[in-house]
């Protein structure tokens, strides 16, 4: 494929899926599918569903607000690192170099 893109197939809740990627992205793709299907089969023996679109639609909101908390972490971790690189950077730029 062109611009280093591949076409790889995943199988996710028992459907297979035909993506184009960046190659250097593979082992992502393989990973989010393993993770995928380990919750979407965790949540359907958890909770009662009609078809497979309402585990996938729990599994959607967990992963989602996941991402949520852990954004708002870094965010927390970068506001709190931010101005002691700063006061780092100045006490570094007082060292006398010989």
């Amino acid at each position: 494929m062109e611009d280093g893109n591949i076409k790889i197939n995943i199988t996710i809740a028992q459907r297979l899926i035909e993506l184009t990627i960046k190659q250097e992205w593979e082992r992502y793709y393989r990973e989010a599918e393993k993770i995928i299907n380990h919750s979407f089969f965790s949540f359907a023996k958890q909770w009662a569903y009609k078809d497979y679109q309402d585990i996938l639609s729990k599994l959607l909101v967990d992963v989602v607000v996941k991402n949520i908390e852990c954004n708002e972490r870094l965010q927390e971790y970068e506001e709190d690192l931010i101005p002691k690189m700063i006061e780092l950077n100045e006490l570094a730029n007082r060292i006398p170099i010989d």
